[in-house]
């Protein structure tokens, strides 16, 4: 595949998706969809599912770099759906195919009829705490993190969800997961699965950082103070282009490492924690200074800049980031190991 067709197939893509989300429209009011499976079928037609999935299980192949602008667009738009859980969880599921449990659950997600969702279990092998999607989910798939490999649980009666201590982001919905004794089957190790789920993540909170932007400079060539737009003082100005040189340094890092999946497993890891660790730290601080220079209007309820520094920072929770990231980069730079 050529880079322009590639390109070109993004760009239709994107423009499939903001037509189906209704973000097509300019500086449009931020809104929290509340029952986000409703546009699940829709959004699952387009093929957001597959993207990850090899050609001879009904997949497109390993389209990290379509998953990542997909990724962008649903936080863009405060998408509730699990969408960085679900595609990492098809990508596991296509290693596991021939288990019959995953290869049809697998059938039904890129049907667009299942929803799994996918999490860490904690060393007790019990609890996943902060786990996004559920309720509403009909699956779960947990990284068993001391062995490596997965828990497949694939009917809801074996786990029960409490989604009361993560409220914070009111754009989706997480919940602390406690699972039954032997309800889990396990599954081989989740190969790129955590890669892919992280780099969703953050591209996920990329998306959210563009659009705030994008409506921040607009807002800034509208309002008037002492008979002119705030958006004609260098002080707004220059912090304005600061953050716009941040988010593209975001974006780019989060395209390039999309570009490693086929690459070196150490190359791709470090390249995830490189862009994992970018976002989780910029961010929150991009979406916090924009409140500022948004004045009043940016404190309000309805504005809706606060919805998306929810998301950014539940972003970073979910991805156990950026202190993991600093961790992996440490061990992967060897920084970690003592000197004798």
């Amino acid at each position: 595949m050529t880079t322009t067709t590639a390109n070109d197939e993004l760009l239709q893509l994107r423009e499939a998706l903001r037509g189906t989300l209704g973000t097509d429209g300019q500086d449009l009011q931020p809104t929290v969809a509340a029952d986000w499976r409703s546009m699940w079928p829709a959004l699952a037609e387009l093929g957001l599912t597959a993207l990850c999935v090899p050609e001879p299980l009904g997949g497109f192949g390993l389209r990290a770099d379509a998953a990542v602008m997909t990724a962008a667009e649903l936080g863009a738009a405060l998408y509730g759906g699990p969408y960085a859980g679900l595609t990492a969880s098809a990508h596991a599921l296509a290693q596991a195919a021939g288990d019959p449990v995953a290869g049809e659950l697998l059938a039904g997600i890129l049907a667009g009829e299942r929803v799994c969702a996918f999490g860490r279990l904690g060393p007790d092998g019990r609890l996943a705490r902060l786990v996004d999607g559920v309720p509403g989910a009909d699956a779960l798939l947990l990284l068993d993190q001391p062995g490596g490999g997965l828990m497949l649980f694939a009917d809801p009666d074996g786990w029960t969800a409490d989604p009361a201590p993560h409220g914070f982001d009111v754009s989706r919905t997480c919940g602390d997961v406690t699972v039954s004794p032997g309800a889990g089957r396990p599954l081989p190790p989740a190969g790129q699965a955590v890669e892919l789920y992280e780099l969703l993540l953050a591209a996920d909170a990329v998306g959210c950082v563009r659009r705030m932007l994008d409506r921040a400079v607009a807002y800034a060539g509208q309002r008037q103070a002492f008979g002119r737009p705030i958006g004609g003082f260098q002080a707004v100005q220059h912090r304005l282009a600061d953050h716009a040189v941040r988010a593209q340094g975001m974006t780019l890092v989060v395209r390039a490492a999309a570009g490693l999946f086929d690459a070196d497993p150490a190359a791709l890891r470090r390249a995830v924690a490189t862009a994992a660790l970018s976002v989780s730290s910029a961010a929150p601080l991009i979406l916090h200074d924009l409140l500022q220079l948004t004045g009043a209007i940016g404190f309000t309820w309805e504005y809706g800049l606060h919805l998306y520094e929810r998301r950014v920072h539940q972003d970073a929770r979910l991805a156990a980031n950026p202190r993991a990231a600093q961790r992996s980069l440490a061990e992967l730079e060897g920084w970690t190991t003592h000197a004798h």
